[in-house]
């Protein structure tokens, strides 16, 4: 990639950039080393690097594993069999923790982090390794006392000799005669031997040899002669010591001279990842994307920022190239942003190819270029004799001999710095050898010729940086489709420009024939404007519109499910108040029966027929929960087979009188509306036929048994609670009228479910004053129920 276009664009401030995130030397060195690449599959390599560190830092936070060095020097010399440095042997050591950590974190099976995976997977297991250096240092990095028996024994020797050197040097310090010679009462070392500060003076007087003076001359270091043979032997036992460190140090150089080749390796690939989540940082730090690939020259970038300028004052901007056209030609005012614009397009190409990613919105889309040529700024050259023209021209006599299709060419006020007519014919000829060439290509200009060459040239856009009239400021807005003035005179009059001299010129520009061009170019960019405007007001309308829709179908959400939730609450209370009114309906009857008034029996039989009957036909709120289909009352016959949805149970047809519809569900007659009932289950239909036939047997068997006396007992072993509940209720009636208690309800034993199932209908009963389980000599025993009636 073009060295000049990377430095030009700014390319350098960004590894910069990178470089201080990068932790380690080794990341950092990645970081400096870093180039763009043309070819796609390293692009979309790298990105898939940053990618997933990106993802890792979002999910898994950082991977704590210290801090990498650069140990290569250390193995370089383990390999020439030199022992490095015990500063070197605990910088491998720390790095093989690293490098077992990140192994540990990321070289895991099914891990979507493939590629971080691949490179953690190829460090190697240093468990054995690391076991070496375990058995030399502990956690505060000191060399071991049982880093070998010798180490051990000396170590112990040396321990001793001190503590008998200390007691001496202490008996002379406490001797009564020798106080007057101390500058203080203390010991110390010099050149590894304990020695005492004596006063200058009484250098004489103390017998000794001296090691050191202080800076003043007035106090002498002075090692007593009764302690020399002390610290002679343990001078001897501490060399011993630093010879045996040696050979400990020369065996740990040879495990790691067995395994540099995979500590070289492991120390790259930790490096790498560790350049990866650099990156992921500045991604990070930019608020960046990674954009889709696009395809070849086809550049789509939007909403991108400068990546150098400050995300609070940075304008950002939709710049598109390659796909309706290849040259892009800005017009517009100086110091407007025609040229920040331009190198933001150069400099987000680089680090995307370089596997950056870059600060843009997500719909972005970026080809990949073979490579990136730019002439921005002024090329004069005053050590080759070169004006600002010819240094322009010699850049573009490179580019032209060099560009081919799939580059990128951005030029900077192409033409300028000769006469303008000149100036603008070579520029025209310039775009027109790039686009048959096929690069994609930017260049910003003032003039005129070249915004008439765009509107006629098919393959060519004009675009332009919006200029403010009002305040005479550039907004930086690139605008494509239009070209734009260069506001000289509004410029030149904020920066302080005499009025007289801008009058002049006026007068001067209105006999030149690029005036009425100027008019025309000011009213479109002012149309375009308020079309602008009026789009931003469309798109605010649209967006209340659908909010306002948001709102109603989440209100009508709501009220429907208020009206489920109501239509529960109902079937629930009329539930209730139907066995409520049950309840009190056989008290009444029960009143009826006991009544001293004489009644006639065909009388009464109908006011207890007439109360059952109320009961029977109260009707509940209707329901058609779970999808199933409505049915419509005009469909229906008697005898046809229903669900009711609020009894959430089968039934027959027996009247169907307009929306209203009576059924038999069970042993209960029910009245409900049309809008309850629907299509029962084949599954239903069946179990209401079996139901019905088996009432059918019953009542059969009934009638060929005339009646001759009201039972004491009824017998409902086999049965399910569900059918035994309507012969209970028929038993009780009879045995309540003939004034029988207590009565017996035989259930068998059996689980006993089917005796809490009935003690529970029972307690629910206000006519039954009591009832228990059987004992033994009552009959019948845990399978019988005594039931007492008030």
């Amino acid at each position: 990639m073009n060295t000049r276009s990377m430095r030009i664009l700014g390319f350098s401030q960004i590894k910069q950039q990178l470089v201080r995130l990068a932790p380690s030397s080794l990341s950092k060195e990645i970081a400096r080393r870093l180039r763009p690449s043309p070819i796609q599959e390293e692009v979309i390599r790298r990105l898939q690097d940053t990618e997933e560190a990106v993802q890792y830092r979002l999910q898994e936070g950082p991977i704590d594993y210290g801090r990498l060095t650069d140990i290569r020097p250390a193995l370089a010399k383990a390999a020439r069999n030199i022992v490095p440095e015990k500063a070197e042997c605990i910088a491998i050591w720390h790095n093989i923790q690293a490098y077992m950590i990140i192994k540990e974190k990321l070289a895991v099976p099914d891990t979507p982090y493939v590629q971080l995976s691949k490179r953690a997977a190829s460090i190697a297991d240093f468990t054995a390794l690391q076991k070496n250096f375990s058995r030399v240092f502990d956690e505060d990095l000191q060399i071991r006392d049982t880093a070998s028996p010798e180490l051990f024994r000396l170590r112990t020797r040396i321990a001793t000799l001190e503590n008998r050197t200390k007691r001496m040097i202490t008996e002379i310090l406490q001797h009564k005669e020798y106080q007057k010679y101390f500058q203080e009462q203390l010991f110390t070392v010099r050149n590894n031997r304990y020695v005492i500060p004596i006063k200058q003076e009484y250098r004489r007087a103390f017998p000794g040899i001296v090691h050191d003076t202080s800076a003043s001359g007035l106090t002498l270091y002075v090692e007593p002669l009764a302690m020399v043979d002390g610290n002679n032997e343990l001078q001897t036992v501490r060399m011993g010591e630093e010879k045996e460190l040696e050979r400990i140090f020369a065996r740990l150089t040879e495990a790691i001279k067995a395994q540099d080749e995979a500590l070289l390796l492991a120390t790259r690939a930790a490096g790498q990842v560790e350049f990866c989540f650099a990156k992921a940082a500045l991604a990070e730090k930019m608020a960046a994307i990674r954009p889709r690939m696009g395809e070849a020259g086809v550049i789509r970038l939007i909403q991108a920022r400068h990546p150098l300028l400050s995300p609070d004052k940075v304008v950002p901007n939709t710049l598109r190239l390659g796909d309706e056209y290849r040259v892009l030609l800005i017009t517009g005012s100086n110091t407007g942003g025609k040229t920040v614009a331009m190198k933001t397009l150069g400099l987000q190409v680089l680090m995307h190819q370089a596997g950056l990613f870059i600060p843009a919105a997500a719909e972005s889309v970026l080809a990949v270029f073979r490579e990136v040529f730019s002439d921005i700024g002024d090329e004069q050259d005053l050590s080759q004799n070169l004006s600002t023209f010819s240094g322009h021209i010699k850049q573009l006599v490179y580019i032209l001999r060099h560009c081919r299709e799939k580059d990128l060419v951005l030029i900077d006020e192409l033409g300028s710095g000769t006469d303008p007519t000149e100036g603008s014919a070579i520029a025209i000829a310039i775009l027109d050898a790039l686009k048959t060439r096929g690069a994609d290509v930017m260049v910003t200009t003032h003039y005129n010729d070249l915004k008439n060459y765009a509107y006629e040239t098919a393959g060519v856009e004009n675009a332009h940086v919006e200029f403010d009239d009002k305040t005479l400021q550039p907004t930086y807005k690139l605008r494509i489709g239009t070209a734009g003035s260069s506001h000289a005179f509004s410029i030149s009059a904020r920066l302080g420009m005499p009025a007289e001299v801008l009058q002049f010129a006026e007068k001067i520009r209105k006999q030149t024939s690029h005036v009425d061009m100027e008019h025309i170019l000011a009213k479109l960019n002012r149309q375009e404007k308020d079309l602008e405007l009026r789009e931003i007001e469309t798109a605010q309308r649209l967006r209340e519109i659908t909010r306002q829709q948001a709102v109603l179908q989440r209100e009508r959400e709501e009220a429907a499910k208020e009206r489920s939730l109501l239509l529960t609450a109902a079937r629930q209370d009329a539930r209730e108040a139907k066995r409520k009114l049950r309840i009190e309906s056989e008290q009444i009857i029960k009143q009826l029966k006991q009544s001293k008034k004489k009644s006639a029996p065909e009388e009464l039989a109908a006011v207890i027929q007439r109360t059952r009957q109320n009961i029977r036909d109260l009707s509940l709120p209707g329901s058609n929960e779970g999808g199933r289909v409505p049915v419509k009352s005009e469909e229906l016959q008697n005898g046809d087979i229903v669900f009711v949805n609020s009894l959430q149970e089968a039934g027959k047809v027996v009247s169907v009188q307009g929306k209203n519809i009576t059924a038999v569900v069970g042993t209960l007659t029910v009245r409900v509306k049309a809008k309850d009932v629907s299509l029962p289950t084949a599954a239903e239909i069946q179990e209401e036929k079996r139901r019905e036939q088996k009432q059918t047997l019953q009542t059969a068997t009934h009638t060929c048994k005339p009646v001759t006396r009201i039972a004491t007992e009824v017998n409902v072993i086999g049965k399910t609670y569900a059918d035994a509940l309507p012969d209970i209720e028929r038993f009780l009636d009879q045995a309540l009228g003939a004034g029988f208690s207590p009565v017996k309800i035989i259930h068998g034993k059996g689980s006993g479910a089917l005796r809490r199932q009935i003690h529970g209908y029972l307690a629910d009963l206000p006519f039954v004053k009591d009832f228990k389980t059987a004992e033994e000599g009552e009959g019948g025993g845990a399978g019988v129920t005594l039931v007492y009636f008030k």
